[in-house]
């Protein structure tokens, strides 16, 4: 379980594609939640970081086959989140007979972690305490 909540903190990219874009070396949990907040609601439904997600499928499909190979995928983690990444995405590529995440199944291996490992309180929302929180700020 270690390994896939590593693989959770990996796929939380939201504080360094936000950095990058303001310039910034570092992103309060307040402008994480914000950069993929769409509503104003001050948190990020599971429909808002799968929407941010499929940009991040979109930027890492290099082959542009709408699919990502085995290393595409692997290129979209971070950190630990990569030494994980051939467990996940054998795990999550199960739709036709192809060696590659369909954006169905990337999207689904982005549910899986935010259901079980990013929603702590289990409310439907990520909060920036609980990004604080995968992120190690807390």
């Amino acid at each position: 379980m270690r390994a896939i909540f590593l693989a959770a903190i990996a796929a939380l990219t939201v504080g360094p594609a936000l950095a990058q874009q303001i310039g910034a070396q570092q992103v309060t949990p307040e402008q994480a939640i914000g950069y993929v907040d769409k509503d104003g609601d001050g948190k990020c439904s599971l429909q808002e970081f799968l929407a941010f997600q499929l940009t991040r499928m979109t930027q890492f499909d290099t082959s542009g086959d709408g699919a990502l190979q085995f290393l595409e995928f692997r290129e979209s983690l971070q950190g630990e989140g990569k030494k994980n990444a051939q467990r996940s995405f054998n795990a999550f590529n199960v739709e036709a007979n192809i060696k590659a995440l369909t954006q169905r199944e990337f999207l689904g291996y982005q549910a899986y972690v935010f259901k079980n490992y990013i929603d702590a309180d289990k409310d439907g929302f990520m909060s920036a305490a609980e990004w604080s929180k995968i992120a190690g700020l807390s």
